[in-house]
């Protein structure tokens, strides 16, 4: 046996395990594909034989609500309770925050104006008083040169001293009775001063009393339509702010409000008979018929809106009621976004 060293080649075999070959992947992609052509094809199929339109599944629903900031002080009625038009529904007082965050800068400067008035009245009626004081000792004096007058007329009378001095008593008494006038005019222009003020100041005490008097009052609310009370959104004590919902009644009627896209409008009519989709797992299709179709479109509710196309965000408003009368007590909630189809050859 020879065995030839130099022989470079070398040949190696390895064994390989055959592999099984996977068939139900293939299976998963034809149904994926199936479904995929399943969906495109009920969507075309759908789009020729009906139409669509989004809305919500609404109750007559009137919501309690003020203008301004309120406190609620007592409910006379129930959650859930049936309520008819006339009800006391609560009580409450009107609520001012910005009194109540600045009461006590308030009452310091309502005692500061007061301090104030009270330090003016007094320096008027001391000048006032010391005016009179002027005039009383004026009189005084007129008094003693109306004496001097009259002695000094018979001295004259009897040749004694001059004419001229008797003038000068004169102008005496005439100045001492002008400064009186002009004083008393001072007097009376005082007076009149503090009798203003005073009655301004009054009414000014009136205007907050009346305040701490409304701001206190307890009123109520009376309901304005018949029908039962929802959930109470604020609680006693608590206060409602300016728009701030306190509570809803609501009648047991319900509709539809949908918008139809305008190039769909001539394919809705008054009386047309729909089926209503209801999300969220219902599992339910109301049917209902179109009862009004308002005139002018309005933009559609932004939660039925695309945000990304955004080009038929107008619509035409139609109210969709259930058929004969017959209601949808079924569906126990309201303010629901619903799908509205129509069969178009009907």
């Amino acid at each position: 046996m020879e065995i030839n060293f130099n022989d470079d080649k070398i040949t190696e075999e390895s064994y390989e395990k055959p592999v099984k070959k996977r068939r139900w992947d293939r299976w998963i992609y034809l149904a994926v594909l199936a479904l995929i052509a399943f969906s495109v094809l009920r969507w075309l199929i759908s789009s020729w034989f009906f139409n669509y339109a989004d809305g919500f599944l609404k109750q007559q629903q009137f919501d309690v609500k003020f203008t301004s900031d309120i406190r609620i002080l007592k409910y006379n009625v129930k959650e859930g309770s049936s309520v008819k038009k006339g009800d006391t529904l609560f009580s409450y007082e009107f609520y001012d925050t910005n009194f109540r965050r600045t009461s006590v800068q308030d009452s310091l400067k309502n005692l500061v104006d007061n301090t104030t008035y009270e330090n003016q009245i007094a320096s008027i009626n001391s000048q006032i008083i010391k005016k009179k004081s002027l005039v009383a000792d004026m009189k005084k004096r007129v008094a003693f040169w109306q004496s001097e007058k009259k002695r000094k007329e018979k001295l004259v009378y009897i040749n004694q001293i001059t004419p001229n001095e008797l003038a000068n008593v004169d102008r005496s008494i005439d100045d001492l009775t002008y400064e009186i006038a002009s004083l008393n005019a001072d007097i009376k222009a005082l007076t009149n001063e503090m009798d203003k003020m005073s009655s301004i100041n009054n009414h000014k005490n009136l205007l907050a009393q009346e305040e701490n008097r409304a701001s206190t009052i307890q009123n109520y609310y009376i309901s304005t339509v018949n029908g039962t009370t929802d959930r109470f959104r604020v609680t006693d004590g608590q206060v409602a702010y300016k728009s701030d919902i306190v509570t809803s009644i609501v009648h047991k009627r319900q509709f539809v409000q949908a918008y139809i896209d305008i190039s769909d409008l001539d394919d809705f009519h008054e009386g047309d008979k729909v089926a209503i989709k209801l999300p969220y797992g219902f599992n339910k299709t109301l049917t209902g018929q179109v009862r009004k179709i308002y005139s002018i479109s309005e933009i559609k509710d932004n939660t039925l809106i695309n945000k990304t196309l955004n080009d038929n965000k107008y619509g035409v408003v139609i109210d969709i009621v259930p058929i004969d009368g017959k209601s949808w007590e079924t569906v126990k909630i309201s303010n629901i976004p619903v799908k509205v189809r129509k069969l178009k050859f009907t």
